[in-house]
């Protein structure tokens, strides 16, 4: 009987103490952030294992601080080179050497508040469709410029940078029906009739060129033409720009780790063969990713890798039209959506080499239908404002600093063109002065700055 009891007694102490945990989970809950609510049953940490998320952050710090930043140390003197004690410093950025980039088509050439609110914004442009052959040659002789010839006016006339995408395209599926059914010695001919023509309209004019695109997925030009042709189509675009910077540009290279065509490795192979190309060694080249992130999870240990071993080349790398596709059957897809493009985004910009992040798409009256960063009213989404948040985390703001007694004042900023103004403590008399900051520019981080006395 004793032992009944003392067995009922523990099922009963079992019970009670699985309700107290089933409370305590109940009261954590209560206490979770909104976030954190929306996104139940989202586990962070298989983004970032084995590491845990504070490791993760650490280091993108410690390489933005290495690669992006400049600790400048400031001397303020007289022009006798008396250290000037308390002089006020006022530090604007007026540039920066990373470009925030979006996604353009002809759509924004009507609409003046589209128009505003790109400028404001973005620093570089990609179209989405409006240098391509087909949208430009529809029909053979036909040529039309109208679009692109507008729309790099307004971008011209706003200081954005752009990129020319694309020269010629290696997937069948985007060949006009006229291209496909031309002969090889026709195909060569047209080919090159296009390459001259739509080069030399534009010739340094645009910051890039994507010359053969996704010709590792796809191979319409090699199959026709030999397997020389993408080198000889570079080539070509050289000799008629050479002091543009000529792009590969490619999808899955950072995305997929299974995708067998385009990893990182195949990447560079394919690009040490067009510079080996008769006549191509010192053409300038750099790396176009496209960065389309499916609907799965993504692997950052593998955007990771990759970024590190395409930097290892030397080259400028821009990710050229970034967006996030998010299984449309998951509950929190919106919530999952801006987690995923934040940790991508924030991984990106911590490689130094990555010069440039073009979104894909900006306002959804562009037809955009993965991402987009505002609705029709141009008012933001959860992305725009997650975008917003990043521009503003890696720009220098305003700095007003004081020189020391040994006329030293110390700062660390973003890499770019500073405006720095200087006041006088004694006579209140400023002058100013603008400079490049970067670690060539300024390799060892002293600036020397006088006062007019």
């Amino acid at each position: 009987m004793n032992t009944l009891f003392i067995i009922f007694l523990l099922l009963l102490c079992f019970f009670f103490l699985l309700k107290s945990e089933d409370i305590t989970r109940a009261q954590e809950d209560n206490y979770a952030t909104e976030e954190e609510k929306e996104v139940k049953g989202f586990d962070e940490n298989t983004l970032f294992s084995p590491y845990t998320k504070q490791e993760w952050r650490s280091y993108q710090h410690k390489k933005i601080n290495e690669g992006r930043k400049t600790r400048l140390k400031i001397m303020i003197t007289y022009p006798n080179k008396t250290a000037v004690t308390g002089a006020k410093l006022y530090i604007k950025q007026l540039t920066s050497d990373f470009h925030w980039g979006c996604g353009m088509t002809h759509r924004i050439l009507n609409n003046s508040a589209y128009k505003k609110w790109f400028a404001s914004k973005f620093t570089a442009a990609d179209f989405h469709n409006e240098l391509k052959w087909y949208y430009t040659e529809p029909t053979q002789g036909q040529e039309n410029y109208t679009d692109p010839d507008a729309m790099l006016k307004f971008a011209d006339e706003h200081g954005i940078i752009v990129r020319g995408h694309t020269v010629l395209w290696d997937d069948v599926k985007y060949q006009q029906k006229w291209v496909r059914k031309l002969s090889p010695e026709k195909l060569l001919q047209a080919a090159n009739k296009r390459v001259d023509s739509v080069v030399t309209r534009y010739k340094g004019r645009l910051v890039g060129w994507d010359v053969m695109n996704e010709n590792l997925h796809h191979n319409f030009f090699e199959k026709r033409l030999g397997k020389n042709a993408s080198a000889y189509f570079y080539n070509r675009v050289h000799n008629i720009d050479p002091d543009t910077t000529l792009y590969m540009n490619e999808f899955n290279t950072t995305e997929h780790v299974n995708d067998e065509w385009a990893p990182p490795e195949k990447y560079l192979r394919r690009l040490k063969k067009i510079q080996a190309y008769p006549g191509n060694s010192g053409m300038k080249m750099g790396i176009g990713l496209e960065c389309h992130y499916g609907a799965e999870p993504i692997d950052l240990h593998y955007v990771r890798n990759s970024l590190t071993l395409l930097s290892q080349a030397g080259l400028p790398i821009w990710l050229t039209e970034l967006d996030v596709k998010i299984d449309p059957t998951l509950e929190n897809k919106a919530q999952l959506q801006v987690i995923y493009l934040e940790e991508i985004l924030r991984e990106s910009f911590c490689h130094a080499a990555v010069k440039a992040i073009v979104i894909w798409t900006g306002a959804s009256i562009d037809g955009c239908d993965v991402m987009c960063m505002t609705n029709e009213k141009l008012e933001n989404t959860p992305v725009g404002d997650l975008i917003d948040r990043l521009m503003e985390e890696w720009k220098t703001g305003n700095i007003e600093v004081v020189s020391d007694s040994k006329g030293i004042s110390r700062v660390s900023v973003f890499n770019g063109r500073y405006e720095v103004t200087v006041v006088d403590p004694v006579t209140d008399v400023s002058s100013s002065v603008t400079f490049k900051v970067d670690k060539v520019s300024i390799p060892d981080g002293n600036v020397h700055l006088q006062v007019l006395g």
